[in-house]
């Protein structure tokens, strides 16, 4: 019930009950709901005006009962959260914990999971540690958050009024089968209600809004609850009538509980023929022909791997010959290479013996000394005394080949002219003369390019 009428809330704030006080109680319980078979009835505190309220009861995985409860009240206009410990003894008091703030209605409730109690047989919501606090603010705005965590609180609905929340059943073998954590509420005298639910794919989502249109419009109160044959309801007051509907059930691996058969043999007899002893013999040969087999047993003053000598071929391919024979997994030694300068390898191919040729994927001048730094590789080996033996990580230095070019010459050119006069038309006078000149000068040919080096 979500309302009291004023004249009955003054009759069940006296602290005695009777025909004198014109106070007797007349109260017939139509339903309760509650993780065990008790209904308790309990003041939390007197010294402010009873209001809006709810409860949510805490019982862990493997706990044999609740061993919390948690309240919230509306104290004044403010969300007030209440514990106490369980069993439900006198002695244990009500104990104020924290305020939510300004609210115009709350609803408190745990999430967790139904988890079947071998011994009573039946469901147990087996909860989480802490429960999730709905409430709606001054502009009736419907807020979710999970415990005291305001860093975890959404906004779930807009214009709600008179909430209800309810834990709803889930099913214990598929996944995504879960009626959720539902907060119920009205908006323009219409039930609504979003459900936390588990999908199929293992996620747990806020679902969006749902219109229950069974219980039409014109509803003034909301209580959401759920039976024991595996439903959720909606119970509504409606013009003075109270109305409700129910969901299908959702069951699966619940309806049915678990039957246990137990036996106690008398008298009981076990005959058993002669036994026969076989004793079996195989006889099984196996032949292994190593891949890459090793012997370590040569001396210790054996020189150790060198290039004796290489052959650039073109830019991009060199043929190393090494001081012994030599040889390896095709496609292997490749990755056990790195070069400086930096050129990727593309292929190494043994050859004749102690020869290895190497193919780069980029250009490399002759004239560039190139280093080839070796990992201890077990794919290729070097032979010694006739045994073959890894390759130890080493490196070789390939000197670059001298640079040849065209020197630059200078040529001297010695250009002999001569001067001659015509002879005078008067024929007075004859000469001949001649001069000599000597030119010098200096011609240099210049280079006709670069070389690729």
């Amino acid at each position: 019930m979500r309302s009291v009428p004023l004249d009955l809330k003054q009759k069940l704030l006296k602290r005695f009950y009777g025909t004198s006080t014109d106070n007797l109680p007349q109260i017939q319980v139509i339903a309760k709901q509650a993780s065990i078979n008790t209904l308790i009835t309990e003041v939390i505190h007197e010294d402010i005006p009873a209001n809006f309220g709810d409860v949510a009861i805490r019982q862990l995985p493997g706990e044999a009962q609740p061993s919390l409860v948690y309240a919230i009240c509306i104290d004044n206009g403010m969300g007030s959260i209440y514990s106490r410990k369980m069993p439900a003894f006198a002695e244990q008091e009500w104990e104020y914990l924290w305020s939510i703030g300004s609210v115009k209605d709350a609803a408190i409730e745990f999430d967790g999971d139904w988890r079947i109690n071998p011994k009573k047989r039946y469901y147990e919501l087996m909860t989480e540690d802490v429960p999730y606090i709905f409430f709606t603010d001054s502009s009736n705005s419907l807020y979710v958050q999970k415990w005291s965590d305001a860093s975890s609180r959404i906004p779930l609905a807009e214009n709600a009024s008179h909430i209800s929340v309810c834990r709803g059943w889930q099913s214990t073998l598929d996944t995504g089968v879960d009626q959720g954590l539902i907060i119920g509420y009205l908006r323009d005298g219409k039930v609504f209600y979003r459900a936390y639910c588990q999908q199929s794919s293992g996620e747990y989502i806020w679902e969006t809004e749902n219109e229950v249109t069974e219980l039409g419009t014109g509803n003034s109160t909301l209580c959401v609850f759920r039976t024991n044959d595996f439903r959720v309801g909606f119970l509504t007051e409606n013009a003075g009538e109270m109305k409700y509907v129910l969901s299908e059930r959702t069951y699966a691996g619940q309806a049915m509980p678990p039957e246990y058969a137990e036996s106690q043999p008398q008298d009981a007899k076990v005959w058993m023929n002669n036994i026969r002893y076989y004793y079996p013999v195989f006889s099984e040969h196996g032949a292994a022909i190593p891949d890459k087999p090793y012997l370590a047993c040569y001396v210790t003053n054996t020189p150790a791997l060198a290039a004796v000598e290489h052959e650039r071929i073109g830019i991009r391919e060199i043929v190393i010959t090494f001081n012994r024979p030599v040889g390896g997994v095709p496609g292997a030694f490749e990755n056990y290479i790195t070069t400086f300068p930096v050129r990727p390898v593309e292929s190494c191919v043994w050859q004749n013996g102690n020869q290895l040729k190497l193919t780069l994927a980029q250009d490399l001048g002759q004239s560039v000394t190139f280093t080839l730094t070796v990992k201890k590789c077990h794919e290729a080996w070097q032979i010694i005394n006739g045994h073959r033996m890894p390759i130890e990580a080493t490196e070789f230095v390939l000197a670059g080949f001298p640079i040849q070019t065209i020197l630059r010459e200078n040529v001297t050119a010695e250009a002999f002219g001569g001067l001659y006069i015509n002879i005078k038309t008067d024929h007075s006078v004859y000469l001949n003369e001649s001069i000599a000149v000597t030119v010098e000068s200096a011609v240099t040919l210049p280079s006709a390019g670069i070389l690729p080096i």
